[in-house]
C-alpha cells in the first residue's frame, strides 16, 4: 500500500509517526450533530430501549446498593452513647488532705457535668478549662490551709495569759449569780399561777379569748440590787391579774343583758321594714295597674284629637317638674357677647337678636351672663359648635337616673347665628341672625349623662320620644314658618287634629296659625296645644335641627325653641322597673366572745458577771470547698475519598477500575479515656467497588480485616494496636487514618459511603458508636432511566440523572459514520463498485470533562481502534485526519497499522487485551504517546476527537461490509454502533425476441425475420445509493454491441421504457463505427476490463447523469432498451451465424450482459444437372425438432404490435426454457448456459456462493 506517511514496521505492526497534510475534513458537523446511534435509515446491530452498555470489559452495571450501605448514608454524623473521661487531680487530692490534717473544714460539692463534646477540639477545651479550675481550687485549698495554721499558733500565746487572770474574777460572779436564781424562781412561779388561772375561766367562760401581755420589767444584769427591785414588779404583776379576772367575770353578766335588749329593738325595726317593703310592692303592682289602664285608655283615644295617632310609652322623663333645680354650667364653641351691649341695641330681644352683634363680643365670659335668670349671650360662628351644658337634673330615662345633659348647636346656614342660651334646660336657646331675607337653621344635638358620668343611650325597642310644640306658621310660603328637620333614625309620631305635618324631612305647618282662625292654642296650658305640635322617637342619640324659612321675604328671622317630655297630648307612661321584693326573716344578733387580758412577766435575763478575760479559743476552722468534673466524648470521625494522587475526589468523577482510596480517620482519642477493650470499624461497601485487599492489609498492619460476601468491611484493632492506645491514657492518642483501597468497577454509577466506629462494645456495652460523614465518587456515563423518574428530554430537570446539564452523565460510547464526499451520511446503503467509504468516528471524552482520576489511572492509556473490513476495502492511509471537537489537529497519537490482533506485543497487547477489545483481522490503532498529557489536553476537558479514514471498496467486491471503532479510556474498553453496507453488481440482461414477443435466443431465423433485441439496464441493486457526486459525473450508459455485418438497426422503432412500462427520459442513442468514437468514459470502461467490441456500438447514453440518477438508479429502476435489427438482404443470402452483446456502464464499471446467438439457414446448393433419385438422409439435421410449440398463440392480431408495458420484465422469468434447446449445437448450448447462470446469480444463487467463499 502505497501512503505518504512516515510509517515503519515492526513485525506485523506498522508504526504511522506523523501525520500527512492533504485531504478534507468530511461529516465533522454532521457526527457531532448526530444525537442517536442509529438514524432512521441506518443499520445498527441493536437499538435498546434503555441505555445501551457499550463496555467490553467491566461491563456490568452497579447492583442495587445494600441494606447496610443505605443504612449509613441515612445516619450519617449520628452518634450513640460516649466515652466518660477522668481528670488528673492527684495534686487536688494532696492539697484536700493536708487541709483536712490541719482541720479544715473540706466540702466537696456535687460535682459539675460538662457535657458530652463531639470533636477533640471541644474536648480539649473542656479538659483545659477542668484543668484550670482544679489548679485554681488548689489554690485557694492551699492558702486557706496555710493562714489556718498561722492562726492557730497565735491563739496559744494569748489564752495562756488571761487564764492567769480569771481566777480571781470567778469568785465575784458567783454571788450575782444567787442573786439572779432567786428573781427567776419568783417568775417562774408567776407564769406558773397565771396558767392555772386562764384554766378556771376558761371553765366558768368557754368562749372567752384570753390574751397575755408581757409585762415589761428592765433588769440590770450586772446589780444583785436590780434583781432584787424584779421580784417586787412580779408580785405587784400577780395582784394586777387577779383583779383582771374579777372585773371579767362582772363584765360578762353586763354585757349578756345588753344584747337580749339589742336583739329586741333589732326584731322590732325589721318588722316595721318589711311593712314598708310590702307597701313599696302594692305600688309596683297599683303602678302596673295604672299602665295597663292607661294604655287600654289610649288605645282607645287614639283617633281622637289631641290625641298621638299611636300609642306612646315614655321611657324619657325629661319635663318641666324634672328640671326645675337644673342650672346651665357653661356654653363653649361660641363668641361671647356682652349684655349690656346687646341690652342697648333697638327694640326687644326677638329684634335684638336679628341684629349685627359685632360691636357685642367680648372676650370676658363674666359680661355675656345675665345675673337675673342666669341667661348666657354669644354667637355661634359659621360651621363652629357650642356646647350647653346642664346640671342639676332629675330626669329619668326608664329608671336610670338623668344628672346633666349637653346640648351641641352647629348653624347648617352659611353665616353667624346670635344666640340666648336659657338657663332652663326645656327652654333651650333662642336665636336669630342679621341676614335680610335668609333661612336659618341650627343643628340640635341632646346628650344626657347618668350618675357615673356615662352617656345615656336608648335601648332598643325603648326610644327617646320628645315634643316638637309651638310651632308658628303664617302659612306656606310666608315669612315665617317654624321648622323642624328630621335626622336620621327620627321618627315623627302625628297628633290628631294637629296642623303640624312631616313634608320629607320637614316638620311644620301649612296652614297660617296666627291668623286666629283656628284659635288660641299656642300657650303650655292651653287644651287645643296640640294644634301646633308634633312627637319625635329618636331609637338613638336625639339629633335634628330647627329653624325659620322666610321664603325670601323681607325681614331677618327669629325664633325661641322648646325642647322637653311635657307632650301636648296624652302619653303612656311606662310602669316602674322595680321588681316586687321578699321580706327578709329575722336573725338575732348572737353574743361575741368574751375577752380577758392577762399579764405575764419574762423570765429576768441571765446575770452578766464581770467577764473574765477572753482565753481565745481554737481559730474556727475554715471552709473549703472543691469539686469533680463529669465530661464525656464523643470523639469525631471523618471519611474523605481521594485518588491514587492524594487529591482530594468527594464529589468528583474517577474513571471506571481506577484505583482510589476510602480514608477512615478518627481524630485522637482525648485524654483521661478509660481503657479501650475493643475497637472496630464497618464500612458497608457501596455495589460494584472492588476493594483492593492486598494493598489494603500492606497499608493498615494495626487491623485485623474482613470482608463478608458483600465486601462489607469489618476492622478490629489489633492487640498492639489496643497496646498503644491504652499506654498512656492521660494524653491523647491518634490513631492512624485507615486507608481502604479499591476501584470502582461500573460505568455511569454512584459511589456513596460512610463508615461506623464502634469502641468497647457500644452503647448497649457501656461504649459507644460514632456514625462518619457521607463522601461519594462517580463514574461518568449515562443511567438507565429509571421508569419511577423518567427524564424528560424536552424538559431537563437538573435534579434528575440524565440531564443535558451534566455532561459527566451522557453515554460512554464512541460513534461511527459513513459518508459520501458531500458529507452525507450513507450507514447502512448500498455503495458503488470501488466507492469511498469516508468514515468518520468519534471518540467521545465528554463524560469524562472534569475528571479527577490519577496517573495510576491515566497510566492505563488512551487509545481507538479502527477495525475496518480488510476483505472489502483498502484504506487510503495518506487521507486519514484527526481533529477535535472545534476542527484542530489533534497532537500526541501514534497510529498502528496491526495486521492481526495475535501480533501484538508488549505495552499496546496488554492495553488491548485488559480493554477487553477483541478487533478481527487487520485493524489500525492510535495511542497517546503521553497519556498525562494526552489526557490534559483532551479526556479532562471533555474534548470529543473525530477520526477521518476514507477507504475504498476493493476491486470486484460484492456483498455487506461491516466497519466498528473501538476506544480505550484509562484502559478501560467500548465499542461503537456497526455501520453496515453492502456492494451489489448489477446484471444486465439481453434477449431476442419475434414480433409477437416470444423470445427467440438461440433460434434459427428466416431471412425476414426482425429481431427485437431488449436490453434490461439493472439499476435494482443501486436503490437507495448515496454516490460521491464524482462518480455520477461518470455517467450512466448501455453499449450494444451488434453484428453490423449481418444487421441492421431500424432506429425508427428504438423505445426505453422502466419496469412500469412508461417511457424513459433523459437518455439518447447514437451508433459510432467503433470504440474510439465512443465517449471517453465509455472507452475507459472497456479498457479498464480489458475489453474490446467487435466493430460498431450502439451507445445510449444519459444526457444529465444527475438528473437521471436521481430518477432511475437512486430508485432502482430496471430499464428496457428495445431495439429492432433487420437482417441484411446481402447476409441472408449466404446465411450464418450471428451474435450481440450488450454491455452496462454505471460509475466507470463495466458490465456485460449474456451473448445473444441466432442463426440465418445457408441456401440451398443448386442441383446438379442430373436428377438426384435419393435425398440426403438428413436434409435437416432435426434442426428444430420443437420448432417453438407455441411461437404465435395467436398470429398477429394486430399489423404491430406494442406490447403492455410490463410483459417483457414479466417474460424474462421464462429464461430457463430455453434452456432446454440445446440442439442448435455445442457453442449455442454453452451460451445459453452462461446466460442461465447470469440469470441465477441475479436471483442471488452465484452470489451465495461467493460469499461461502468469501467467508
Amino acid at each position: 500500500m502505497k501512503s505518504n506517511l512516515d510509517t515503519k514496521a515492526y513485525g506485523s505492526i506498522r508504526k504511522t509517526k506523523r501525520w500527512g497534510t492533504c485531504g478534507v475534513i468530511l461529516g465533522l458537523a454532521a457526527l457531532m450533530g448526530t444525537a442517536q446511534i442509529a438514524q432512521a435509515d441506518e443499520v445498527t446491530d441493536a437499538t435498546p430501549a434503555a441505555v445501551a452498555n457499550t463496555a467490553s470489559n467491566l461491563k456490568d452495571s452497579q447492583s442495587a446498593p445494600t441494606a447496610e450501605n443505605q443504612a449509613a448514608i441515612q445516619q450519617a454524623n449520628q452518634a450513640e452513647g460516649s466515652v466518660s473521661l477522668s481528670n488528673n487531680t492527684g495534686t487536688l487530692e494532696e492539697a484536700v488532705a493536708k487541709a483536712q490534717a490541719e482541720g479544715v473544714n473540706v466540702v466537696k460539692d456535687a460535682t459539675v457535668d460538662k457535657g458530652v463534646t463531639t470533636n477533640l477540639e471541644a474536648t480539649q477545651q473542656a479538659q483545659s478549662e477542668i484543668a484550670a479550675a482544679q489548679n485554681e481550687q488548689k489554690k485557694q485549698i492551699d492558702q486557706t490551709t496555710s493562714a489556718y495554721v498561722s492562726q492557730k499558733k497565735e491563739q496559744k500565746q494569748v489564752a495562756d495569759t488571761a487564764i492567769a487572770n480569771n481566777n480571781a474574777i470567778r469568785a465575784e460572779n458567783q454571788a450575782l449569780q444567787a442573786a439572779y436564781e432567786q428573781a427567776n424562781d419568783a417568775a417562774e412561779k408567776t407564769q406558773e399561777e397565771l396558767k392555772k388561772t386562764k384554766e378556771a375561766v376558761k371553765k366558768e367562760f368557754p368562749d372567752a379569748k384570753i390574751t397575755e401581755t408581757t409585762k415589761s420589767i428592765t433588769v440590770d444584769p450586772n446589780s444583785k440590787a436590780s434583781y432584787d427591785q424584779y421580784k417586787q414588779a412580779v408580785a405587784a404583776v400577780q395582784n394586777a391579774n387577779q383583779q383582771a379576772v374579777a372585773d371579767h367575770a362582772a363584765k360578762v353578766k353586763k354585757d349578756a343583758q345588753e344584747l337580749a335588749e339589742r336583739n329586741k329593738k333589732a326584731e322590732q325595726k325589721l318588722l316595721d321594714k318589711n311593712k314598708e317593703i310590702e307597701a313599696e310592692n302594692q305600688k309596683i303592682i297599683d303602678d302596673q295597674k295604672r299602665y295597663e289602664k292607661e294604655l287600654a285608655e289610649a288605645e282607645k283615644n287614639k283617633a281622637k284629637d289631641g290625641y298621638a295617632s299611636e300609642v306612646i310609652k315614655k321611657f324619657l322623663i325629661f319635663g318641666r317638674e324634672n328640671t326645675k333645680n337644673a342650672r346651665l354650667v357653661s356654653v363653649s364653641g361660641v363668641e361671647y357677647a356682652s349684655i349690656k351691649k346687646v341690652d342697648s341695641l333697638p327694640g326687644d330681644w326677638t329684634k335684638q337678636l336679628r341684629q349685627n352683634w359685632d360691636s357685642s363680643i367680648t372676650s370676658d365670659p363674666s359680661q355675656a351672663r345675665r345675673a337675673g335668670n342666669g341667661q348666657i349671650y354669644g354667637r355661634i360662628p359659621s360651621g363652629g359648635t357650642a356646647v350647653a351644658r346642664y346640671e342639676g337634673l332629675d330626669a329619668s330615662y326608664d329608671g336610670k337616673k338623668i344628672v346633666a345633659v349637653e346640648y351641641r348647636y352647629t348653624p347648617k346656614s352659611p353665616y353667624k347665628v346670635n344666640a340666648h342660651f336659657e338657663n332652663d334646660p326645656i327652654r333651650t336657646i333662642s336665636i336669630g341672625h342679621d341676614q335680610v331675607d335668609k333661612d336659618i337653621e341650627v343643628e340640635m344635638e341632646v346628650r344626657y349623662y347618668g350618675e357615673d358620668g356615662k352617656e345615656i343611650l336608648p335601648e332598643k325597642g325603648k326610644p327617646f320620644t320628645f315634643s316638637a310644640a309651638s310651632m308658628n306658621s303664617y302659612g306656606e310660603g310666608t315669612s315665617h314658618v317654624e321648622f323642624v328637620r328630621l335626622s336620621s333614625g327620627n321618627k315623627f309620631i302625628p297628633i290628631n287634629g294637629s296642623y303640624v305635618k312631616q313634608h320629607g324631612d320637614l316638620l311644620y305647618s301649612k296652614t297660617n296659625l296666627e291668623d286666629g282662625t283656628v284659635g288660641a292654642w299656642d300657650s303650655s296650658e292651653s287644651p287645643r296645644a296640640y294644634i301646633g305640635a308634633g312627637i319625635i322617637s329618636a331609637e338613638g342619640r336625639i339629633k335634628f335641627s330647627f329653624g325659620v324659612k322666610v321664603n325670601g321675604q323681607n325681614g331677618t328671622p327669629s325664633e325661641w325653641f322648646a325642647f322637653n317630655t311635657d307632650f301636648a297630648t296624652t302619653t303612656v307612661t311606662p310602669p316602674s322597673p322595680n321588681k316586687v321584693r321578699p321580706t327578709p326573716p329575722f336573725t338575732p344578733e348572737t353574743p361575741k366572745p368574751s375577752e380577758l387580758n392577762l399579764q405575764t412577766v419574762a423570765l429576768p435575763p441571765k446575770p452578766q458577771p464581770k467577764p473574765e478575760e477572753k482565753v481565745p479559743g481554737k481559730p474556727q476552722p475554715p471552709t473549703v470547698h472543691y469539686n469533680d468534673y463529669k465530661l464525656s466524648a464523643q470523639p469525631q470521625i471523618k471519611k474523605s475519598v481521594q485518588n491514587a494522587d492524594d487529591v482530594d475526589v468527594d464529589g468528583k468523577y474517577v474513571a471506571k477500575n481506577s484505583l482510589n482510596k476510602w480514608i477512615l480517620n478518627v481524630e485522637a482519642l482525648p485524654a483521661g479515656r478509660p481503657k479501650t477493650t475493643s475497637l472496630m470499624a464497618v464500612d458497608p461497601t457501596p455495589s460494584g467497588f472492588k476493594p483492593e485487599v492486598d494493598l489494603i492489609k500492606k497499608d493498615n498492619p494495626n487491623w485485623d480485616i474482613a470482608f463478608d460476601q458483600n465486601n462489607k468491611l469489618t476492622l478490629k484493632a489489633t492487640e498492639s494496636l489496643l497496646k498503644a492506645v491504652n499506654g498512656d491514657l492521660s494524653k491523647a492518642y491518634k490513631i492512624a487514618p485507615f486507608v481502604y483501597w479499591g476501584r470502582p468497577q461500573n460505568d455511569a454509577a454512584d459511589y456513596v459511603n460512610g463508615f461506623e466506629l464502634v469502641v468497647n462494645g457500644g452503647k448497649d456495652e457501656g461504649g459507644y458508636t460514632r456514625k462518619s460523614n457521607i463522601v461519594k465518587i462517580s463514574t461518568p456515563g449515562k443511567k438507565n432511566p429509571d421508569p419511577n423518574n423518567p427524564n424528560d428530554p424536552k424538559n431537563p430537570d437538573p435534579t434528575k440523572p440524565n440531564t443535558p446539564k451534566d455532561p459527566n452523565r451522557t453515554a460512554i460510547q464512541p460513534e461511527k459514520h459513513n459518508y459520501n464526499a458531500e458529507g452525507k451520511i450513507v450507514d447502512g446503503k448500498a455503495m458503488a463498485p470501488e466507492a469511498t467509504n469516508h468514515y468518520v468516528s468519534k471518540m467521545t471524552n465528554l463524560p469524562y470533562k472534569g475528571d479527577q482520576s490519577a496517573k495510576e489511572a491515566i497510566q492505563r492509556g488512551f487509545g481507538f481502534i479502527e477495525d475496518y473490513p480488510d476483505e472489502a476495502v483498502n484504506p487510503l492511509e495518506s487521507q486519514f485526519k484527526v481533529r477535535d471537537a472545534e476542527g484542530k489537529e489533534v497532537n500526541g497519537l501514534k497510529m498502528y497499522h496491526v495486521l492481526s490482533k495475535d501480533s501484538l506485543t508488549g505495552s499496546l497487547k496488554k492495553m488491548v487485551e485488559d480493554s477487553g477489545i477483541s478487533p478481527t483481522g487487520a485493524f489500525y490503532m492510535w495511542v497517546a504517546e503521553k497519556p498525562e498529557e494526552f489526557y490534559q489536553a483532551y479526556v479532562k476537558k471533555g474534548m470529543d476527537l473525530y477520526f477521518h479514514t476514507p477507504m475504498r471498496n476493493k476491486a470486484g467486491f460484492t456483498g455487506e461490509y461491516k466497519n466498528q471503532v473501538h476506544q480505550i479510556q484509562f484502559g478501560n474498553g467500548y465499542y461503537s454502533n456497526i455501520v453496515k453496507n453492502h456492494v451489489s453488481i448489477p446484471k444486465p440482461d439481453k434477449v431476442n425476441k419475434d414480433k409477437a414477443g416470444v423470445v427467440i435466443n438461440g433460434k434459427t431465423l428466416t431471412p425476414d425475420t426482425v429481431n427485437y433485441y431488449e436490453v434490461k439496464l439493472d439499476y435494482s441493486k443501486y436503490k437507495g445509493i448515496e454516490p460521491d457526486q464524482s462518480f455520477i459525473k461518470k455517467g450512466f450508459f448501455g453499449v450494444d454491441d451488434y453484428p453490423e455485418e449481418a444487421l441492421d438497426i431500424d432506429q425508427s422503432g428504438i423505445q426505453m421504457l422502466d419496469e412500469d412500462g412508461k417511457e424513459v427520459k433523459g437518455l439518447s442513442s447514437k451508433i459510432y463505427s467503433n470504440l474510439k468514437e465512443a465517449p471517453e468514459s465509455v472507452q475507459e470502461a472497456f479498457k479498464a476490463k480489458n475489453k474490446e467490441p467487435k466493430g460498431a456500438i450502439q451507445v445510449f447514453s444519459a444526457d444529465d447523469p444527475e438528473a437521471f440518477f436521481e430518477s432511475y438508479v437512486k430508485t432502482g429502476k430496471v430499464v428496457t432498451l428495445r431495439v429492432p435489427m433487420k437482417i441484411k438482404e446481402d447476409f441472408a443470402k449466404k446465411g450464418g451465424e450471428y451474435k450481440n452483446t450488450a454491455y452496462q456502464i454505471d460509475f466507470g464499471q463495466l458490465y456485460e450482459t449474456p451473448t445473444v446467438v441466432n442463426q440465418v439457414p445457408k441456401p440451398e446448393p443448386k442441383p446438379d444437372p442430373k436428377p438426384e433419385p435419393k435425398p440426403e438422409p438428413k436434409p435437416e439435421p432435426k434442426p428444430e425438432p420443437k420448432p417453438e410449440p407455441k411461437p404465435e398463440p395467436k398470429p398477429e392480431p394486430k399489423p404491430q404490435p406494442k406490447p403492455e408495458p410490463k410483459t417483457p420484465i414479466q417474460e424474462v422469468q421464462k429464461v430457463d426454457s430455453v434452456a432446454t434447446l440445446p440442439e442448435t449445437g455445442d457453442h449455442a448450448s454453452a451460451e445459453l448456459l452462461l446466460a442461465g447462470l447470469a440469470m441465477a446469480g441475479a436471483a442471488g444463487l452465484v452470489y451465495g456462493k461467493r460469499k461461502k467463499k468469501e467467508a
